[in-house]
């Protein structure tokens, strides 16, 4: 009966005591915007090289025509860059434990270093097998997911061990399941809000730097191709890791600060700590302000009376200060005489005294100028000078002549920089327009051109009897076509054969078009990469099939 009683007031404590999920949220933004930049450098320190090391494994292992030769290697070295990454997020947690408890860190020792090295790859090890099965049961993952947070937060007097971690972190994760599975959420809704955002800028920055600044890159250039694709959701998805894991770090330290307190009441030392740290400031800041504020005269002095002249000029030189005039109360006679002038010459008015500030402040600059060019001569050289004489001498004539010549240089080169970044998009365009591919290159793709310019450009060379450089050119402007209507995507590494396949899932209801674009795949290798001799008739009969491809790819 007695240890139901206790069980029972433990409990009544715990509800007593937790604080709200957004009260968790608000905390944990407030300490990381308080926190020096050097607790964040901490945590990228360990999480930027796995997350960089994920994604070119992943794009790697995706492209690469050898990655199954060193996959085993690249797969080691990810697996160090984890364990990496783990052993650094707990040196994180343990500061951001130490800022909150007022404690200071602990000494990273080589024994501690070893210590939490091989702890946390033990347990976080697990980690990529447990937490997907406890997603799928979808109960038991909010205790999960806060278990192995809580596993890089315990720190014993030796340091951390496997037994005596997981004991504490599941004790932690057990506690206030409500405010857990609150912050899980809320963490989600960052996450979303954060990955949006991020994808967003990924989209948006290159096309202004491509409209504003002319700065091509690969985004702009490969359009929806280059966003479309497992390697770019997989960098938007690190950056978003990269953002929102601290916060959720940060977060799960906070709770099992106030879960362990329950016991220790470490949360009083750490509120009493900073309270006394709080009155010492306050105490001698009071000390500072008597001290200053305190007048040292000596018995023989007498304080220096002001005069009432001085007074009211600097009372009226405070009131005419922008920060005080918007306070004081319009003057009527300035009113009356804008009304009878009237709003047309009220406006003429105010732009010639516009006018006149803009040409007064100009011919300061132009004497400041002129004193500063008069202040380059030589001492003697004033000095010799008489009070009646005029200040423009030969040297002067000869340095402000320089001067005008050295700002009418400068203006002519910005002037021939401006026109010449002026004429050289017409040129690039005029060359650009001027340049055809060179056919027997089997370096250039289909979208070089657009179908209509392949097209034009087939017909030429059929003119000429050059039968085999015409086919290609009609070939690529089908290929142009036909990504045009999104019914294939260009790519340099593709073949004919995956083009074919492409179609085929893209535009499987048009079965008649598919046909007819087999046959021409092996109408067209077979004069192009073979030593067959190709006729007219064929020709004829190849163009006309390239027609109607085009035909039925416009409905």
């Amino acid at each position: 009966m007695a240890d139901r009683l206790v069980v029972a007031a433990m409990k009544s404590n715990q509800k007593k005591y937790q604080k709200s999920a957004l009260r968790i949220t608000e905390e944990t933004f407030q300490l990381l915007r308080t926190s020096p930049g050097m607790l964040l450098i901490v945590y990228y320190l360990g999480s930027v090289p796995f997350v960089l090391g994920l994604l070119y494994f992943w794009a790697d292992m995706s492209r690469s025509a050898n990655a199954y030769e060193y996959s085993a290697a690249a797969a080691l070295a990810l697996a160090f860059l984890f364990v990496w990454m783990k052993v650094w997020q707990t040196f994180f947690t343990l500061r951001v434990h130490a800022r909150i408890s007022g404690d200071p860190p602990p000494r990273l020792s080589p024994r501690l270093i070893i210590a939490i090295t091989s702890t946390q790859t033990l347990i976080q090890a697990t980690r990529l097998i447990v937490i997907p099965i406890a997603a799928l049961l979808a109960i038991p993952f909010g205790y999960c997911y806060a278990f192995y947070h809580n596993a890089a937060i315990a720190m014993g007097e030796d340091g951390q061990d496997v037994k005596s971690t997981c004991q504490w972190a599941w004790k932690q994760a057990k506690l206030w399941p409500r405010q857990n599975h609150l912050l899980i959420g809320i963490f989600w809704i960052f996450g979303l809000v954060i990955f949006a955002n991020v994808s967003m800028a990924a989209v948006i920055i290159p096309s202004l730097a491509k409209s504003l600044l002319g700065i091509e890159s690969i985004f702009s250039i490969g359009g929806l191709r280059m966003i479309l694709n497992s390697t770019f959701l997989i960098a938007i998805l690190g950056m978003t890791y990269l953002l929102l894991d601290p916060i959720i770090k940060t977060a799960y330290v906070l709770r099992c600060f106030y879960g362990s307190a329950l016991n220790s009441g470490e949360d009083l030392k750490s509120e009493l700590n900073r309270f006394l740290n709080r009155g010492k400031e306050t105490v001698a800041g009071l000390l500072v302000f008597i001290l200053c504020a305190t007048p040292f005269t000596s018995p023989a002095q007498t304080p220096a009376s002001v005069s009432p002249d001085d007074l009211n000029r600097s009372i009226e030189e405070i009131m005419s200060r922008p920060e005080f005039s918007w306070r004081m109360p319009r003057e009527d006679g300035g009113q009356e005489e804008q009304k009878a002038r009237g709003p047309i010459a009220a406006a003429v008015k105010w732009i010639l005294d516009l006018t006149a500030k803009v040409f007064k402040t100009i011919g300061e600059w132009i004497s400041h100028i002129f004193e500063w060019l008069k202040g380059l001569l030589p001492e003697r050289e004033k000095t010799q000078a008489s009070e009646k004489s005029n200040w423009i001498t030969p040297v002067r004539m000869v340095l402000i002549v320089l001067l005008f010549l050295f700002l009418a240089i400068m203006i002519f080169i910005c002037f021939r920089i401006w026109r010449g970044r002026q004429a050289k998009p017409s040129e690039t365009s005029a060359a650009a327009a001027a340049s055809v591919p060179d056919l027997t290159d089997e370096v250039i793709k289909a979208d070089d051109l657009s179908s209509n310019r392949w097209l034009t450009l087939a017909g030429e060379l059929a003119e000429k009897g050059e039968l085999r450089l015409a086919m290609r050119a009609f070939y690529l402007a089908t290929l142009a076509h036909l990504a045009e209507h999104e019914l294939l995507t260009i790519e340099s590494y593709k073949s004919n054969r995956e083009y074919e396949l492409e179609l085929k899932r893209r535009a499987h209801e048009q079965k008649e078009m598919i046909d007819i674009f087999s046959q021409s795949i092996q109408v067209f290798e077979r004069a192009w990469y073979g030593m067959y001799r190709l006729a007219r008739s064929e020709f004829d009969s190849f163009a006309k099939d390239q027609k109607r491809i085009l035909m039925y790819a416009q409905k």
